[in-house]
C-alpha cells in the first residue's frame, strides 16, 4: 500500500472503514509518526488502535507515503515493537572450586602363586577437552581391579560404571628394576562421549626388584598433554610379593627430606660465619679507637 501526497509528508495516517452488514461506521484514528522522507515504515509486530467501539488490529505493515522514480526505499523506518534491544550480559568470573583429594584404595591382583600385585593410591583423572578442563577422582569403593602377572610385565586394570578400564603396565628393565611403562584408558565422559588414550612409553615410579615404590605426596602421571592422573599416598609393587604383604619402600624424591639437611646445615654455617665476621669487624673498631696521639 502507498499513501501519496494528500498526508502530511513526514507524518503516516491510518484511516479505517468498517463495514457491518447494512450499517456502515467509519472511524478515523490518526496515528502520527515522524519518518525521514524516502523513507519506508515497517512494522511486523502487532499493534493494536481502539477508538469507540472499534479495535484495530494491524501487523506486518510496509508503507511508504512517498515513492520517488516508482522505486521503493530500501532504508526502512522501525517501529519500536520491531527494534530489538541488545543487552550485554555481565560476564562475571566464576572460580572453580579446587577439586578434593581422592580417596585412597587399595588393589591387588591374584594369579595361581597368590597375591602377585598390590597398589595403594588416591586417583584423581585431568582431562582437557576443546579447552574445557574436568576432574575426576576415583572411589575405590566402586571401582573393580583385575589384571595379570607375567615374568616381565604386569598389569592392573580398574573399571568401574564410568570407566571401562584404566591400565596401568608394569615392566622390569636392566633385570633389577621397575617402572610404569604404559597407561590406557577408556571413559564415558558426563555428556556421553567416549574419551579414549593410550601412551606405552612412560618412565614412572622407578624402583629396585623385590621392593615396593611409595610417594605420600602428590604426583602427577603425564599421559599426553590433555590427560594427566594424579596420585595421592601411593604405594605400588607389581612383582616379587610375599605373602601377600609390601616390600621395603624405594621412596619418591619428594617424600625424600634429607636433601633439607644439607641445606639447613649449610644455611646454618653461613649464617654462623656471618655472625663471626660481624664481631670482629666491630671488635676492631673498638681497639682501634682506644688508641691515643702522644
Amino acid at each position: 500500500m502507498y499513501l501519496y501526497d494528500h498526508f502530511p509528508p513526514t507524518f503516516l495516517e491510518i484511516a479505517v472503514v468498517k463495514s457491518c452488514l447494512t450499517e456502515v461506521f467509519t472511524v478515523n484514528n490518526r496515528v502520527a509518526l515522524k519518518i525521514p522522507l524516502n523513507d519506508i515504515f515497517r512494522c511486523n509486530s502487532l499493534s493494536t488502535l481502539e477508538n469507540r467501539d472499534v479495535v484495530q488490529h494491524y501487523w506486518d505493515v510496509h508503507v511508504q507515503a512517498f515513492v520517488q522514480n516508482g522505486t521503493v526505499s530500501t532504508t526502512e523506518f522501525l517501529c519500536d515493537k520491531d527494534k530489538t534491544v541488545t543487552t550485554a550480559v555481565p560476564i562475571v568470573p566464576t572460580t572453580l572450586p579446587s577439586p578434593t583429594k581422592p580417596v585412597v584404595g587399595s588393589y591387588s591382583v591374584v594369579n595361581s602363586n597368590g597375591t602377585c600385585l598390590l597398589a595403594t593410591m588416591g586417583l584423581q583423572l585431568n582431562i582437557t577437552q576443546d579447552k574445557v578442563a574436568s576432574v575426576f577422582n576415583i572411589n575405590p569403593n566402586t571401582t573393580n581391579a583385575t589384571g595379570s602377572c607375567q615374568p616381565q610385565t604386569a598389569l592392573l586394570r580398574l573399571s568401574s560404571s564410568n570407566i571401562k578400564y584404566l591400565d596401568f603396565v608394569f615392566a622390569v628393565k636392566n633385570e633389577n628394576r621397575f617402572y610404569l611403562k604404559e597407561v590406557n584408558v577408556s571413559m564415558i565422559l558426563v555428556n556421553g562421549s567416549v574419551y579414549s588414550i593410550s601412551n606405552t612409553n612412560l618412565s614412572y615410579w622407578d624402583a629396585p626388584l623385590g621392593s615396593s615404590y611409595m610417594c605420600n605426596k602428590e604426583q602427577t602421571v603425564s599421559v599426553s598433554g590433555a590427560f594427566q592422573i594424579n596420585t595421592f599416598d601411593l604405594r605400588v609393587q607389581p612383582f616379587s610379593v610375599t605373602e601377600g604383604k609390601y616390600s621395603t619402600a624405594q621412596e619418591c624424591s619428594l617424600d625424600d627430606d634429607t636433601i633439607l639437611i644439607p641445606i639447613i646445615v649449610g644455611a646454618g654455617l653461613s649464617g654462623l660465619i656471618i655472625v663471626i665476621v660481624i664481631a670482629y669487624l666491630i671488635g676492631r673498631r673498638k681497639s682501634y679507637a682506644g688508641y691515643q696521639t702522644l
